[in-house]
């Protein structure tokens, strides 16, 4: 079973970056499109036996994944789940919401979300990051890095990119919603949850802080400053 799932991930991994290209087309969300990445490589090893050598491996795989899509998650129609018109409150506060990265000068969903917040708020959230996952979601999220190049660059496994950045997006959005609910932007529920306010919502309409403006210090020159900061760090993570 070891040599087997070996094999397998020997195949799979150069796959990654068009399995994730297909699952954002398909999904266009980024933690629906991670979700559907992965149970694709779960399908792909349970039916690796019926692969046959020779064949384009990367082709059954997106296979794989499109009819997985279609059986599973089209219908469930998975998206996160937007604020209630009456009360405003999100169950679900995604800050990642459909957009696919892209390197032509458009700004990523992430970009446009931080632009909401005033630039003090950012430079502290990005700072609770390890500098690891801070360089991972910069060059991924923002710059629009592939996963290949990210871990090219990095000199770490694809596998390991996706980690970094899938805990650098949890902790990111935590950490915005506290600063969120500490200057009123957004209520919280019952069970502490953040909760936005019903003239709010995801995007360039985000809370944006007291005194702030659209053209106040943009998401990039931000980042170019935890950037720069962070040439000085040395520390590594698992």
């Amino acid at each position: 079973m070891a040599a087997k799932r070996a094999r397998f991930e020997r195949l799979a991994m150069p796959a990654v970056n068009a399995l994730y290209r297909q699952a954002m087309r398909l999904t266009n969300n980024p933690d629906d499109a991670q979700d559907l990445v992965q149970d694709t490589f779960e399908r792909g090893f349970k039916a690796f036996d019926s692969f046959q050598d020779g064949s384009n491996f990367e082709a059954w795989m997106t296979t794989i994944e499109r009819n997985a899509y279609f059986n599973q998650y089209a219908k469930a129609k998975r998206r996160p789940q937007r604020a209630n018109d009456s009360t405003g409150e999100y169950d679900d506060w995604d800050i990642y919401d459909a957009a696919e990265h892209t390197s032509d000068g458009l700004k990523s969903a992430e970009e446009e979300y931080l632009d909401a917040f005033a630039p003090e708020e950012i430079m502290k959230a990005l700072a609770k990051l390890s500098p690891e996952r801070r360089q991972v979601f910069i060059d991924a999220a923002i710059d629009g890095k592939s996963y290949q190049q990210v871990a090219d660059e990095q000199g770490v496994k694809i596998g390991t990119v996706m980690s970094r950045l899938n805990r650098a997006r949890t902790q990111l959005k935590r950490e915005l919603a506290a600063y969120a609910r500490e200057r009123g932007y957004v209520t919280a529920d019952r069970n502490g949850q953040a909760g936005r306010q019903p003239q709010s919502s995801v995007g360039t309409n985000a809370p944006r802080r007291a005194g702030s403006s659209p053209s106040a210090k943009s998401s990039s020159g931000v980042v170019q400053t935890m950037r720069n900061g962070d040439n000085e760090n040395t520390g590594k993570e698992i």
